[in-house]
């Protein structure tokens, strides 16, 4: 028993008995509510809940109180359910240390407690002595945000669900103007697809109804340059350009995502987590951008993203002095991006 991913959690819920203790936590709000969820309906059936199902709030917890429901007997059932959202694992006191500890050293044996994060500025890393008490006899579940093929298979399913056809390119489109968090996805595709009605949705149909946001497209403009999808980054770059974004902030969101690879590889590199840096430059409840810092830096080396910093900042300088045109500037930046990603020297 130990750290869990999507798809081991999957696979748990559906063919082994509960663990005793979960904790369930990331950066995909969707997902998390979704597997608490499960485990709860695994645990205890939906017609018992009344009788076997507590839920209690992190703020002004008395974990005795938890513990404490979890050592009482269930009413008709195997096992009873018992979920904590938001606890203060990352700051506990020694005497709530020392009761989960304890707890844990010695569980019910027909109770499940889950630690359901749903704050997103939980921290694993400021949280790892609790975790790995937990992990012992139960299992931490890291929910982060699903990409490529595990994010667009669902929004074609889900479509097809509501008698609409999502090709994959247009589910990538969908991504790219509404965002990856999937809640977000979801809501906005079932607006798509009752405004469709049937058939196959189409770009205007995404135009005319979805909720854009800048940074959804910058971060999907940011997506294309890392993967090396040079096709997709120009088309990106210029929706944003048709609809008029700065330019400045562009290249200022571009810098912040590898800024923030930069960091996380170096953290990496030195044997370190990536959130290790997280209170040193005061990410705060932004942390998880040194987790996909270091999941989007995973192929490239240190001197590769030192390169890319290099292009950036001249890039920064041009569009300041003013001299060229912003969308040439931009445009040069992809190419020595992509350019650089491949190893050539620019």
């Amino acid at each position: 028993m130990a750290e869990l991913n999507e798809k081991e959690l999957k696979a748990h819920i559906k063919a082994e008995e509960p663990y005793p203790v979960y904790l369930v936590c990331g950066d995909e709000d969707y997902l998390k509510k979704f597997y608490t969820d499960s485990l709860v309906a695994k645990v205890v059936p939906p017609e018992l809940e009344s009788f076997n199902f507590d839920r209690f709030e992190g703020k002004n917890l008395d974990l005795r109180d938890v513990f404490d429901r979890a050592e009482m007997m269930p009413m008709m059932a195997e096992r009873r359910c018992i979920v904590v959202e938001n606890c203060k694992l990352e700051s506990m006191n020694e005497n709530d240390f020392e009761l989960l500890s304890s707890y844990c050293n010695n569980p019910s044996d027909f109770s499940t407690v889950i630690f359901h994060q749903k704050n997103a500025d939980f921290s694993l890393v400021k949280a790892k002595k609790a975790a790995s008490v937990i992990s012992k006899i139960g299992a931490v579940c890291l929910l982060n945000k699903r990409q490529g093929a595990d994010l667009i298979k669902p929004l074609v399913s889900s479509a097809k669900k509501q008698n609409c056809v999502l090709t994959t390119q247009m589910a990538n489109y969908l991504v790219s103007v509404v965002g990856d968090d999937f809640n977000t996805l979801i809501n906005e595709l079932s607006k798509v697809c009752h405004y469709c009605g049937e058939g196959e949705i189409t770009k205007k149909h995404i135009d005319d109804v979805a909720v854009k946001t800048d940074d959804a497209k910058i971060y999907y403009l940011t997506k294309a340059l890392i993967s090396g999808d040079f096709d997709k980054a120009f088309e990106v770059l210029h929706i944003l350009f048709r609809q008029k974004i700065e330019p400045e902030y562009i290249l200022g969101t571009l810098v912040s995502t590898y800024v923030d690879m930069y960091r996380a590889k170096i953290s990496v590199t030195n044997g370190e987590r990536a959130e290790a840096l997280s209170e040193p430059f005061k990410y705060g409840k932004m942390e998880f951008r040194l987790s996909n810092g270091a999941r989007d830096a995973s192929k490239m080396t240190v001197e590769t993203l030192r390169r890319c910093l290099d292009v950036l900042s001249e890039a920064d300088m041009k569009l300041k002095n003013g001299r060229d045109l912003p969308m040439v500037v931009l445009e040069q930046l992809m190419v020595r991006l992509f350019l650089i990603r491949s190893g050539e020297r620019v």
